[in-house]
Order: structure tokens, then sequence, then C-alpha cells
């Protein structure tokens, strides 16, 4: 039996075992405890069959494996959309009642009855075929668009001397081609560095129309598609836009209070990126651009860097040497450990889906509680960006949490000389790992499925966005960034010039994230029928991108977030607030201090949707979380 064959089996399987016990959920007896725990087996067997199918779709070399699992996600789609709209199984969740149940169960049943009600179980009949139907279509418009981007890798050809600025095992690792030339892809290995490094702005410019056009034409159509869509389920449910849909259950609760945050962190950018531009122009008018007066989003990473050099006498390339991958992988699997009490033990896992992926045991406080996976490196058909996925959800008692981290990092297997990587490709990997410490906490410790995920999206990042702090302290980097040559750990002087440089260009970060905000969340406000989405992007730029974007260029093909977090690309910035917040817990004690890391995991990353977001954060800092630390983390230094 073929992969492909093998996977569409076991999945059936598991909707049987779903339909099975659909048929008992409303059956009586109808104690409300009884309807949720013949509920939550339903949802875990759909959990499952979504997890490994969500994941497989994205990871797996065989491209009939790929298909083969996005078919069975679709099924899953169907079933769970109908499902969501049993009035039988609604009416015993509601007729039941919270007697009897402990507080996280009565929350388990007023989330669940939410979700009933945002699936539409109170319209008519037709309403309800008509959401399922949009359901559907828009979970194959989604896997199209994900497709698309994930499978179209574009490149280009450059010269020697548009290599010029290129670290020396970067330009080794890209043999030059009968005609002389080096062929570089839209793949992070290959960009990024590029994109810091070359002093060719032509080539930069090529490379990013390459890199701002992929998945176009056809996803202009798909992301039209996926908006008028969304438009119409939401109108169907009683919201006026999709952006009021997405946001109603999220911290914000408003599409209007998701707009105000964006304009209100936008604003307390406003005098850091004006120093930083000013900085950029006198730095780029001293070259051959006299009269520049903008900075093109295709230089605006290479001129940063300049400025870094020269005036913080930091250059990101000299510590490259210094962030060897699987020297780096080793340091952040140790960091983790004594930060929160995890143990990795590496095993082999026979279901693998690629031989470079790595697999651990995970241990907290010396009990087993699941297992993770980390599948680092690029290749054909990968996911392109960088995020953690779930295998196999984890309920406390009955089933271990199986979490993959899923990047696209430099391969050591794929380059005669060591795999080096950019700093900032380490504070990525510590922000993923992030993300796959806080699910592996939930799993081993959720009652429910429905708690089995952390809670409200729009604070996803912020454990991530915390745990960033660490790879920028000396005593952290120090202890494993040594050079590949000489064994020399890296010098305390550079790790301060590293720090002093991260500040520079921190206010048009945070804008360009604002803009991306705005672009997320304004297509999913205006009427979608025969919205030009690429003059939404280009009208909203002119307003508050900190660049100017390449002509004839649509980088809302690509933009994946479109398809995952659909109005909620807000939630990066929102949820860092909340980071710089958590951080000011350790201020006073320092980033190393166990006791206090300790409590960070037993009160914000193991509860998971056992609370409000704004509960956990209220536990841990024993007050509201605020946005002072943010303002003044953007305060011009």
């Amino acid at each position: 039996m073929s992969e492909a064959t093998d996977l569409i089996v076991r999945s059936r399987q598991r909707l049987e075992r779903a339909a099975a016990l659909q048929a008992l959920v409303a059956a009586p007896p109808r104690s409300a405890a009884m309807v949720l725990g013949r509920l939550d087996r339903l949802m875990l067997e759909l959990a499952n069959l979504g997890s490994e199918c969500g994941l497989l779709s994205e990871v797996h070399p065989d491209e009939a494996v790929r298909e083969a699992a996005e078919a069975m996600d679709r099924e899953a789609t169907t079933f769970r959309s109908a499902l969501l709209q049993d009035r039988r199984i609604h009416e015993a969740l509601e007729g039941a009642g919270p007697a009897g149940l402990d507080p996280v169960a009565q929350r388990v049943r007023s989330l669940t009855l939410e979700d009933m009600a945002r699936a539409g179980v109170a319209l008519a009949d037709e309403g309800r075929a008509r959401v399922r139907a949009l359901n559907d279509d828009l979970q194959a418009l989604g896997q199209e668009f994900s497709r698309l981007i994930r499978d179209d890798v574009r490149k280009i050809e450059v010269t020697a001397d548009e290599l010029v600025g290129l670290p020396a095992d970067y330009i080794t690792a890209h043999s030059a081609n009968a005609s002389g030339r080096r062929v570089i892809t839209t793949n992070y290995p290959d960009a990024l560095p590029f994109m810091a490094y070359s002093q060719s702005d032509a080539a930069r410019q090529r490379l990013s129309h390459a890199n701002q056009n992929r998945a176009t034409p056809r996803n202009l159509d798909v992301l039209s598609e996926m908006l008028i869509k969304r438009q119409e389920l939401a109108r169907l449910l009683g919201f006026a836009t999709w952006a009021e849909y997405a946001t109603a259950n999220k911290m914000t609760g408003s599409a209007v209070a998701a707009r105000n945050f964006i304009e209100r962190a936008y604003e307390a950018t406003r005098e850091i990126a004006k120093t930083e531009k000013a900085l950029i122009l006198a730095k780029k008018r001293e070259g051959d651009h006299a009269m520049a007066a903008t900075i093109g989003s295709w230089e605006h990473a290479y001129w940063v860097e300049r400025i870094k050099a020269e005036s913080f006498a930091f250059d990101p390339r000299s510590v490259r040497p210094y962030f060897e991958y699987g020297r780096v992988r080793t340091a952040i699997l140790d960091l983790a450990s004594r930060l929160f009490a995890l143990t990795f033990t590496k095993v082999e896992q026979p279901d693998i889906w690629h031989p470079s992926v790595d697999t651990y045991d995970v241990a907290v406080d010396g009990r087993r509680v699941g297992r993770i996976s980390l599948d680092m490196h690029p290749r054909e058909g990968k996911y392109k960006h960088a995020a953690c996925f779930t295998w196999r959800p984890g309920i406390k008692g009955r089933q271990e949490p199986h979490l993959v981290l899923v990047c696209n990092f430099p391969d050591p297997a794929a380059q005669a000389g060591p795999a080096l990587m950019e700093h900032s490709e380490v504070v990525t990997f510590f922000h993923e790992f992030g993300h796959l410490v806080h699910f592996v906490l939930v799993g081993a410790n959720a009652p429910w499925v429905r708690t089995a995920s952390p809670t409200e999206w729009d604070f996803i990042e912020a454990p991530s966005q915390f745990l960033e702090e660490w790879i920028y302290d000396a005593a952290v980097l120090r202890g494993f960034a040594r050079h590949v040559e000489t064994g020399e750990a890296i010098p305390v002087e550079v790790v301060q010039r590293l720090r002093d440089a991260r500040d520079f260009g921190r206010g048009i970060h945070v804008q360009r994230q604002l803009f991306l905000a705005m672009v997320a969340l304004d297509l999913h406000e205006r009427p979608a029928e025969g919205l030009d989405t690429t003059a939404v992007v280009y009208e909203l730029a002119r307003r508050y991108s900190p660049t100017s974007l390449l002509p004839d260029t649509h980088f809302e093909a690509a933009f994946g977030h479109l398809e995952g977090y659909t109005a909620l690309y807000y939630t990066y910035v929102f949820s860092a607030v909340i980071a710089q917040d958590l951080l000011s817990a350790f201020a006073a004690v320092g980033l190393m201090d166990l006791a206090q890391a300790r409590r960070y995991r037993d009160l914000v990353l193991a509860p998971g949707g056992t609370k409000p977001a704004a509960e956990l954060i209220s536990d841990f800092l024993g007050r509201p979380y605020s946005f002072a630390a943010y303002a003044a983390w953007l305060a011009p230094r």
C-alpha cells in the first residue's frame, strides 16, 4: 500500500469513528459531563486527522501524499462544518446546563456553544447549507493559495560583480553555471543574505521583483475568490465584514479595536522611524543616489546593514562563523532545557517523511510528556516559511503531543563547508522554538481538546517573541556561539555591538509589520466584489509602509498569512506588546532566573486554552497587561 493510500485509509477510519460518536453525543443520558465527554472524543478524532493532513500537505516530499492529505483535510472540514451545525448536539449541550462541571469544563461548554453559533447552528436549513458550502470552498481555495506559494520558487542569475559584498561561504555555496553566472533563488537561505549584502542595487531589484511576484497571476484570482466568499460567510453569520467575524472572539474583540490598535502602535513608531529613515537617506545620498527621497523595499536591508557596520561597528557577516547550524540547534535545546526544566532525548521515528528530520522525546520535570520533530532545511515541495505544526495534539492522560518545527535554514548536507546562519535566522529559530515549547506544554496539560491549543489567536505570538530576547544575551550567546575555525567563543564586545546595532531599524521594522497588518485587515473590511487587491496594497503603502514598493509587483499573492491569519496579521505587533510586558518581570532578576522562568512556564504557557489570555498574563504579572513597556521599547535611544 502506498503512503498516499495508507493516509486516505487512516483518515477515513477516523472520520467513521467520528461519525459513530456523533450519533452518541446527543443520546441519553444527557448530563453536561456526558455530552461534553462524548463530544471531546469525537473532536480528538477530527483533531488527529486535521493535524496529520495539515502537516503532511506542507512537508511530504511525495506529491501524491501532499495531494491525498489536502483531499482528506477537505473531507474533515466538511464533516466539522456539519458537526458544528448539529442542532441535536447544540440542544443537548445547551439543555444540560453547566451544573456539575468544574470551571474548565464550564469554559469548554461555553466555548463550544460559541463555536457552534459562529458556524451557523441557528440558521435555517438553506443558510446552514450555504455556510457549509462556503467553508468547503474556502478550504479548497486556501489549500490552493498555500500550494502555489510553496511550489513557486523563482530565481535570478547574477554575475560575479553582483555577488560583491556577500560572505565567502555564501559565494562558495553557489557554483557558477556554464555561462559563469550563479543562480540565486527566492528561498530564504539564498534571498535573505543576498538582499542584505549584495552591493548591486540592480540585482537586488531583480531578486525582489521575482520574490514579490511569486504565485502570480493565479493567486491574485484565488485571493479575490477567498475575499468574496469570506465576506458572504461573515454576513450569513451576522457580521458586517470578515474582519468583524475574525476579531470577535480574539483579545481585541472587534475590527474597530484592531484598527485602533494598529494606529496607536504606528503613532508610537513615528519619532524613531523618522530618525532611522533620515539616517538611511543620508547614507544612501553619499553614493550614486544624491537626490534620493525614498527608501525602496529592495534596498532597506542593505542600507540598514551598512549603517550598523559603519555607525555601530557591527557587521553581521562577521558573526556568521559563530552560528553553525548544528551548534545553534543544540544550543536552543539546551536553553529550553535550562529555562523550563525540559529534557530532549533523540529517538528514531520510523514513519517520518524525510531522512533529514530529527526527532526527540520531551520530558518536563523528568516526566515524559510528548515528542517533537525538527524539519529545518529547504527542499522541493516543502513549506517555504517558518512555523510550528501539530502532528498530533496532546490531551492529558490520553494522548501525548507531537509537534513539528518546519523551517528553511542552511542545510549542512547541501554544501561543502559549514552551514552558517545569519544572526537573524538564529532569532527566527528561537522564535519558532518558542511556539514548539508552548504547544508541547499545553498538550501535556490540556484536559479537553478545546483547550489543547493556546488561547486567543492574537496572543499566539507573544511567547515566541518573548523568547527572542535570550538570543541577544551575552551569557547565552557565549555559551554556544563558537567560531567554526578557531573554536573561540563570540567576544563580549561583539555581543555588545550586536545589541547596540539591534536597536537601529526597530521603528522601520515595526512600521513594516503594521503596514502588513493594515493590508490584512483592510482587505477584509472593503466590499470584496471587484476589489483590486494590488491597488489596495499600493494605496496603503503610501500611508503606512516605511519603504516604497517596486512597480509591477503583487506581494499579496505570496502573503501566506492571508490564508492562515486572514485579517489577523496585527497579531504580531499585538503579541509583541504583551511580550515586552512579560519581559518586564525579568528586569530585576535577570533572564536566567530559573524560578521566574518556571513561574512563566506554569502560569502562562502550560494552561493553554483553559483561561482567557488576559487572565494568564495577569496571573504572571500580578496586574493587567499594559502598552507602556512596548512604548518604552520603541522610544528613541
